[in-house]
């Protein structure tokens, strides 16, 4: 089997270290596609919710919901802006006609409901922020092993070069040699970039869900705050 197989390889050397180059170059082509349009996405939900928070916590404390909702609906984009409507559209029907909110058990029942759709909408702005982001750690994880691939094949080649020729001088040995660090070096020069990338992308991740974490609790707790406040007006002018 091996007298088959190993002058199989050898003939193909030559093709398989350009099919090992291809697919590499193909990964670089893809990784930097996805890390700008990564970078974009990121840099737009950034800019989108700069500010919002504050923005929706001020309108909320004045009892004007829709409003707040409406800051969060406008612009597109922004992953606060997203679990913030969410919750905003669960309190809706506490508002009442002054300014203020009604209070008593519907508050209760739609503090949870609010608590729970922000929840589910966190969780699949966490799912849209994490797009492709599995590929991109795939691709690092297998690019060196590729490049491997094509050291390998070099290698052998310029073992084949000094059986074929009897003699172990540069001249030989050199042709596969270099196609050996070449792939090596391209391995690497895909390898290295997303795998840099992928942990700061994951690390904006776990920013922004921490964000939307506490963006949800200070909404409950703006609204609570703000529906006391009005009962307790309404008992003083009574």
């Amino acid at each position: 089997m091996d007298q088959l197989i190993v002058p199989a390889l050898m003939r193909a050397g030559s093709y398989l270290v350009s099919l090992t180059m291809i697919s590499l170059a193909l990964f670089s082509v893809y990784s930097l596609a996805v890390i700008g349009e990564r970078w974009w996405a990121f840099r737009q939900t950034r800019a989108a919710s700069t500010g919002l928070l504050r923005r929706v916590l001020d309108q909320v404390g004045e009892g004007k919901l829709r409003q707040a909702l409406a800051a969060c609906e406008f612009p597109k984009g922004s992953h606060l802006g997203a679990v913030l409507a969410s919750g905003l559209r669960e309190f809706l029907p506490l508002e009442s006609a002054n300014p203020g909110f009604h209070t008593g058990p519907e508050l209760d029942r739609a503090s949870l409901a609010a608590r729970e759709a922000m929840q589910r909408v966190t969780a699949s702005e966490i799912e849209r922020l994490e797009q492709r982001l599995t590929s991109l750690a795939t691709l690092g994880n297998i690019s060196p092993f590729v490049g491997l691939f094509g050291t390998v094949i070099g290698i052998m080649r310029s073992f084949e070069a000094i059986s074929r020729t009897g003699s172990g001088g540069l001249a030989s040995v050199s042709a596969g040699i270099a196609e050996a660090l070449v792939a090596t070096a391209a391995g690497l020069f895909v390898a290295i970039p997303a795998v840099v990338a992928y942990n700061y992308f994951v690390s904006r991740v776990k920013t922004h869900a921490i964000e939307m974490d506490g963006a949800a609790s200070e909404l409950i707790a703006r609204v609570a705050r703000a529906a006391l406040a009005g009962a307790g007006g309404v008992e003083a002018r009574g």
